[in-house]
């Protein structure tokens, strides 16, 4: 394949592996803000970790496995792992990810099962933090994002509300360097392995 693809994904790419997108969990996108998790850390927590028990019992989908089986690189805002299970080698999860907690006073990262005696760190007492990105946050792998797009010759957008900042940004950034871009907002499982096809058949 001459044409360099690149897959930017949203919550939409995992709805066929059982995860809700946060439009479907309520006001579960307000929980998972800094300022909830400032006011609210062990409500915050039972929260987070109900999401890391949904995600862990999810397996990919056709979508995440057609991606991997062609080695595109992904920009995924999904914290739920799906990319990497599936196989996919080069994974910029943007908005971070639900395997460790970590202890920013000392350092140390912890396993979620720590949460069923507490959410602070045992060593310094410190409250540990979620390796997500929470609303209210800053985005540190944008410009990592952005060379990505930089490189590639056709953008697969995959599964966005364009609710997120980070979403538009990648779109008009994309559009702005005049990149082919495809979007595929629903039945990402069926409607990505036939788009890849036709790509792959006219390059």
């Amino acid at each position: 394949m001459s044409k360099k693809l690149l897959a930017f994904t949203g919550a939409g790419i995992s709805k066929d592996s059982g995860i809700p997108t946060f439009e479907e969990m309520g006001d579960l996108r307000n929980k998972l803000s800094r300022r909830y998790f400032n006011r609210h850390p062990k409500e915050f927590f039972k929260v987070l970790f109900n999401l890391k028990k949904n995600v862990d019992n999810a397996k990919p989908n056709k979508a995440h496995l057609i991606l991997a089986k062609y080695n595109i690189p992904v920009i995924t805002m999904n914290i739920d792992g799906l990319h990497t299970k599936a196989g996919s080698k080069e994974v910029l999860e943007i908005h971070g990810d639900l395997r460790k907690l970590i202890c920013k006073s000392c350092n140390t990262e912890h396993k979620y099962s720590i949460l069923n005696y507490g959410y602070v760190c045992p060593k310094c007492k410190t409250i540990l933090q979620p390796k997500v990105v929470l609303y209210g946050d800053g985005l540190d792998k944008m410009e990592q994002a952005f060379l990505m797009v930089n490189q590639c010759d056709v953008l697969i957008i995959i599964g966005t509300s364009y609710y997120t900042s980070t979403a538009i940004d990648i779109l008009r950034y994309a559009k702005a360097l005049d990149k082919k871009v495809y979007e595929i907002n629903s039945n990402a499982s069926t409607r990505l392995p036939e788009l890849l096809k036709r790509i792959i058949k006219a390059d």
